[in-house]
Order: structure tokens, then sequence, then C-alpha cells
């Protein structure tokens, strides 16, 4: 049996190994936590100001639950289409860090490449959805996320959208906002064989639509519709200055779930 000084030369012995994997363990985090801020930041900026395109004024902006949190898969783009609609998205891949940072880049460019083809929101939402359900092709085992997407035309204001198990989108008219009829459509990642509905949405001069992620919206002790009419009740009106707006709303954002959140806006001119 072994002596008192020896027992205690090995608990030393033990907890300065102990030590010395805590130590690499955070220093592997901390290395993750980095490439992940590092990948999302170079993607998707935090803070931007989208350029004026076909009669409409963009604003985006993602924020972190804490400056110090894992980083997410919240995600928005905007981009021009052939024939000259604009397609807008904002997505949430479930989970943090690279994993998650990975199958947001996943999603955003194979959304981007299935937009070329001149695809309705719908048709792009079942493509994603097929793709999400592979193993691969980007994306982790398990892979699950949600997307909301609208098509904008500008010669007629008219936006068609649809949504793979996100939060409705909010329209601000006036000093008034509402959410409109939703469609319906299941989460990515979950059957290859899910339908998405699309609805058409006719919008007018100085109209503002909200894509958001839920992490803006959601609080522990309310239901999720009153969490969507407090947030309408917040949400007008927009003011000129769109990129201010965003700041503001996200800034006040009353969710407490310590998720991160994002906001587009699309005001029509």
């Amino acid at each position: 049996m072994a002596g008192g000084g020896e027992l205690l030369d090995q608990t030393r012995a033990a907890l300065a190994e102990a030590r010395k994997l805590l130590a690499e363990s955070e220093r592997r985090a901390d290395q993750q936590q980095e490439l992940a801020l590092r990948l999302q930041r170079a993607i998707m900026p935090p803070g931007v100001r989208l350029l004026a395109a076909a009669g409409v004024d963009v604003a985006a902006r993602c924020r972190p639950a804490r400056a110090d949190s894992l980083v997410s898969g919240d995600w928005y783009d905007a981009l021009s289409l052939p024939g000259g609609d604009l397609l807008f998205v904002v997505g949430d891949v479930a989970g943090h860090g690279v994993e998650a940072v990975a199958g947001m880049v996943a999603a955003r460019y194979a959304l981007r490449g299935l937009a070329a083809s001149g695809a309705e929101p719908e048709a792009l939402l079942s493509a994603l959805n097929r793709a999400a359900c592979l193993e691969g092709e980007g994306y982790a085992e398990g892979f699950t996320g949600t997307v909301i997407a609208g098509r904008y035309t500008p010669r007629i204001r008219e936006l068609r959208w649809a949504r793979a198990g996100h939060l409705p989108l909010v329209l601000v008219r006036g000093d008034r906002a509402t959410v409109p009829p939703i469609p319906d459509g299941m989460l990515l990642g979950v059957r290859p064989d899910s339908a998405y509905q699309q609805l058409g949405l006719q919008l007018s001069s100085g109209d503002t639509a909200l894509l958001y992620t839920d992490g803006l919206i959601e609080r522990r002790a309310a239901s999720i519709t009153d969490a969507l009419a407090e947030f309408a009740a917040a949400a007008a009106p927009v003011g000129p200055d769109l990129d201010g707006y965003v700041a503001r709303i996200l800034a006040g954002a009353a969710s407490d779930t310590g998720d991160d959140a994002c906001l587009l806006a699309v005001r029509v001119r």
C-alpha cells in the first residue's frame, strides 16, 4: 500500500495532468470558436447596408446573443435574379459552432445555385429540403434548419413567398404592422418529400417586409403567437433610415432565450 507521501505525489500528478488536459481542451474550443467566427463574418458581415436595387431599399443585420457566445447558423441573403426579380432569404440552421456555420454555408450557396434556374420560392425550398435530407453535400448528419424565401417582381410590386418551418414575414404599412396569411411548410432536413406552399403579397410604395429569425422575438414566458403580436406592435413605423431602423429593432428585441437574431428589411420605394 502506498504511503501518505506517495499518495500525495500521485494526487498532485493527477491534478497537474487534469489541468493540462483542461487547458488543451479550452485551447481547442477557442480555436474552433475563432474559426467559426471567421467563417461566419467572411460570409455574412454582422452589420451591412445592402445596395438599393430595382425600386427597393434593403437593410440587414445579425446580432449574437452574447459577445462571447458560440456563433450560430443564422443567415440572410439578397440577390438579383435573371429577368430583374429579387430574392430575399433568411434562415436558421440548428446548432452552434463550426458545424452550424458549415450547414449555413451549404444552405446559403445551394439556394443561390438553385435560384439561378428561375424557380419560384416553393420549388427552391423543395429542392433545398431534398438536398438537406441527403448525407454529405455539405450537410452534417441530422441537419435541420428553417428558411423563409421571398421573390419580388418590381414591375408589378408582388412578393411571392414560402417558408420551411420558419416564422412568417411581417408587413409594415404606415403606422401598422401585420402578419399576412402564412403558407404551410415543414422545416428542412426532416422528410425529403415535404411539400411547400407559396403565397403572394401585393405591396405598395412605402411598404416594408420584415424577414427574421426566432431569436429576435421568442420569449420563455410567452407563446409564439403573443411574441409575434408584440413584435408586430413594436415594428411600426419604419422611419426614413432603414438601416437605423433595423439596428433599433435588434437592440430593442424582447427575446430572452439566449439565441442569436437576424433581421432583413425590404422597403418598396
